[in-house]
């Protein structure tokens, strides 16, 4: 209990941005020298103007075209009206998100990537941009991304023991993804489904739990959309929406990229550049992690994994119709730390790996969300042991198929002398159908926290299990 306490302490001392400001304020700094470079009087005229007329108090679609989003046109015609109508606010507004993108990149694969790896991976975002030969755009892919990225960290942390507001805030980042790009949004909603349907199977979960659960991301998924569909239906403009967002989209990308599915194909590998590398190798390791989650039905990192590996892949579409650089960027840059995962970062115990920011962040969550999990459902499953005797802490083991009976009073000793094993700490034997959860004796009630953490967490328990 001390230690959890001490962790949270530590987290609020921290705030949101402290761990990883480094990234935010490199990419910053960084990506500020190309702001002034260049003008693209298609792209940035077609942008300003349509943040102009919002700032003008003009309604989206019906008074002023617009094909990429309406929290787009929102969020730059707020840009303008309070700093000026100049292609200058709408590119440092880009940078921002840019610089927000690269953090959240960061926040979500610190928890798999080794420090050399994330150093690397971090270097492939910046080293990678496009505008280093193209003019930067102010476009609605960049604030997408940042949104798609917030979602699937969102959805880590819950998997990993997290609380149900951490699962409706992944479905409400989808939804504001939605709003800046259509595609990026729709394309989060098989990736969330994927994600809690793996969650379902992994980890054994009961029909009315995974009803429930699903019930909470599609309320969160839904609260952009049923804004827009006010918005529209206030200002009357559904039917220019339709033909602007969907029926000119659906034409461009027939024209641009093609409508056969060869033509798919050569837009999503395309043969003659380096993101071909990125989205290849995420595909590989989301398979990977799925045959583990088959042979052992242990989720404890590799579904959060597969939960992250999925956003990436998600964001893989946008290769079509157009793959030139910009576009591969904004599609391919989520699977570079995939990449980097794959590249040789797999360590027995995935925790040696992370930077002390993410231990932390990690650690927090888990004790903060542990008794709001699937405790009720998979105690069922499982047949209770409890150690003799002895007047510190107790421990009831929770025993599957694959637990050696002849090892749990060797753990129950172990864990009643270390230090580490104070009342509150959950601690699992490295062979995932055991768990062993300590209690305080005299309690009214006992409600198991049952994750399989890793034995090698407490000290002294290493060697257990072997």
């Amino acid at each position: 209990m001390e230690n959890a306490t001490a962790v949270g302490a530590g987290v609020q001392a921290c705030g949101w941005l402290s761990s990883h400001r480094w990234v935010l304020f490199a990419a910053c700094g960084l990506f500020l020298c190309f702001v002034p470079w260049g003008v693209d009087p298609h792209h940035d005229g077609l942008m300003l103007k349509s943040a102009m007329d919002v700032a003008a108090g003009r309604v989206v679609f019906r008074d002023s075209f617009n094909q990429y989003g309406l929290l787009t046109s929102l969020l730059q015609g707020a840009a303008v009206r309070f700093f000026g109508a100049e292609i200058i606010v709408l590119r440092l507004l880009t940078v921002l998100f840019y610089a927000l993108s690269a953090m959240e990149l960061d926040r979500l694969w610190c928890r798999f990537l080794s420090e050399p790896f994330r150093w690397l991976t971090f270097g492939l975002f910046l080293g990678l941009a496009p505008f280093y030969v193209w003019i930067m755009l102010s476009w609605s892919s960049v604030y997408a991304l940042y949104f798609m990225l917030l979602g699937g960290t969102l959805m880590v942390r819950y998997l990993e023991g997290g609380g149900l507001r951490l699962l409706f805030g992944c479905g409400v980042a989808a939804g504001i993804a939605f709003g800046f790009r259509q595609p990026c949004g729709i394309v989060m909603v098989p990736a969330g489904i994927l994600t809690l349907g793996l969650e379902v199977w992994t980890r054994r979960l009961k029909f009315r739990e995974a009803l429930y659960r699903f019930g909470i991301w599609s309320g969160g998924v839904l609260v952009f959309p049923a804004f827009l569909a006010l918005y529209l239906t206030v200002f009357g403009a559904w039917r220019d929406y339709w033909r602007q967002c969907w029926v000119n989209t659906a034409r461009f990308s027939q024209d641009a990229g093609g409508d056969r599915i060869t033509d798919l194909l050569s837009c999503l590998f395309p043969a003659d550049s380096v993101f071909l590398l990125f989205p290849l190798a995420a595909l590989g390791c989301f398979g990977w992690m799925v045959w583990r989650l088959w042979r052992r039905r242990s989720g404890e990192w590799q579904l959060p994994f597969c939960a992250a590996l999925l956003v990436g892949l998600a964001s893989w579409h946008q290769y079509y119709p157009v793959p030139c650089l910009r576009h591969c960027y904004w599609g391919g840059d989520s699977d570079v730390r995939g990449t980097g995962f794959c590249r040789g970062t797999v360590v027995a115990q995935p925790e040696r790996a992370q930077p002390a920011d993410c231990r932390v962040d990690r650690a927090a969550g888990l004790a903060g969300g542990r008794r709001r999990m699937e405790d009720r459902e998979r105690r069922s499953e499982f047949q209770p042991y409890r150690s003799e005797g002895g007047g510190g802490p107790r421990f009831q083991r929770l025993e599957g198929e694959c637990f050696r009976r002849k090892t749990f009073p060797a753990v129950c000793r172990r864990l009643q002398s270390s230090a580490g094993a104070a009342a509150g700490a959950a601690v699992a034997e490295s062979d995932p159908g055991c768990a062993v959860l300590p209690f305080l004796p005299g309690t009214a009630e006992f409600s198991p926290d049952v994750r399989e953490l890793g034995i090698s967490g407490v000290p002294g328990l290493s060697g257990l299990g072997r």
